[in-house]
């Protein structure tokens, strides 16, 4: 439990109202694109390196024709805050990104859509989003949709939430910095129900707005006072 409150309090304390502190390659409010920047009103209060994996599935005869669908997506989500790369230090994990249906009426095998479902490890708060609503690339002389090497970049919106926690006040989610992962080429899907695990890394960046902030502060003196009980006794 003592392990818990530290990790928290470690995390909320280097949270700022506007970016976190940059760290050699952490990406900041700054390095955000307008296309895909949160509305105005809306702060980053956490930066997350996530490297995992994307599954995709051959299936042509699904919606759309599109041969490969990503059926599942999963990686672990490591802090950035006060730290220098590399960040994916195995026991370091606060937090993974996975996706599920969360919506009641497609609860079929291989739903048409999927949540990023981003869950943090020291409160147990999550927050889900849709579809994204715009999206970018960091690079020069990329596509919108991509390099047909590194997954974009995206602004998502969060669509469910648990009740309360650290990650309750996300309000919008950012994806940037993306790299590998693409959807495999078309003409490379030959057998249906065929999987390609793609590894990819990205920067996993969650807004919030006034109302946000002070809330994560009023937790943030709860959790510094539970802690210094625990420290005490």
């Amino acid at each position: 439990m003592l392990s818990l409150l530290l990790c928290v309090t470690a995390v909320l304390s280097c949270a700022s109202a506007d970016f976190l502190p940059s760290v050699k390659g952490v990406p900041t409010a700054a390095d955000v694109k307008e296309r895909i920047a949160p509305p105005e009103g809306q702060h980053l209060y956490d930066v997350w390196y996530a490297k995992g994996n994307r599954i995709y599935q051959c299936n042509p005869e699904l919606t759309g024709f599109q041969h490969w669908y990503n059926v599942q997506t999963h990686a672990f989500l490591y802090p950035t805050a006060g730290r220098e790369a590399p960040f994916d230090i195995d026991g370091e994990e606060i937090g993974q990104i996975s996706a599920a249906p969360l919506n009641k009426t497609e609860q079929m095998a291989n739903p048409v859509d999927t949540y990023p479902t981003i869950y943090y490890f020291p409160d147990g708060s999550w927050t889900a989003s849709g579809h994204p609503l715009a999206t970018t690339t960091k690079e020069d002389g990329r596509v919108e949709r991509g390099d047909a090497v590194n997954l974009d970049d995206h602004l998502e919106q969060a669509s469910y939430s648990s009740t309360n926690g650290y990650l309750s006040h996300a309000n919008y989610v950012v994806r940037l910095q993306s790299l590998d992962g693409v959807v495999p080429a078309a003409d490379t899907c030959k057998e249906k129900g065929a999987i390609v695990n793609k590894p990819f890394t990205a920067y996993f960046m969650a807004y919030t707005d006034e109302e946000g902030l002070a809330a994560l502060k009023k937790e943030k003196e709860e959790w510094d006072a539970l802690s210094e009980k625990y420290n005490t006794e």
